[in-house]
């Protein structure tokens, strides 16, 4: 497979979908993100195999800020043996995915940066207006 596959399928998967046509969102997921893991991995020293690995569950743990359940299939899809970088791995993909993510019905109500819930609008009190109010949330951390 060439290198720079990654990139071509992302490249036609967003043309399908601009197009109007339906298209999956998991499996290409997979796809960009094992590819991309096997064509940075020699660049890092590891393995191709264990570098297709961790891009898939990077990628797919970045497109639905969903940690854990990526740590679970990882485990799931490629054994418990490499379970604590697939977690560390996990753990900055989500750190880094922002807010936003594959479903939209998906809504984050507690930063990912700071202790303290977040305007689930406009994200304007995380980023800093103190004009903005917290969610009136039960156990919310106001002052």
């Amino acid at each position: 497979m060439r290198p720079e596959a990654f990139a071509l399928k992302m490249l036609f998967t967003a043309v399908t979908l601009a197009a109007g046509f339906k298209g999956g969102e998991v499996v290409p997921c997979f796809f960009v993100g094992a590819t991309f893991g096997c064509a940075a991995a020699p660049l890092l020293g590891l393995p191709a195999s264990f570098g297709a690995a961790l891009g898939l569950v990077c990628v797919f743990c970045g497109a639905t800020n969903c940690p854990v359940a990526s740590t679970f299939l990882s485990i799931e899809l490629f054994g418990g043996g490499g379970v604590l970088y697939f977690a560390l791995a996990c753990g900055v993909s989500y750190m880094l995915s922002g807010y936003g993510g594959l479903y939209s019905s998906q809504t984050i109500l507690y930063s990912k940066l700071k202790a303290q819930y977040i305007n689930v609008h406009t994200n304007a009190h995380h980023v800093g207006d103190p004009s903005e109010k917290l969610p009136d949330v039960k156990g919310s951390l106001k002052k």
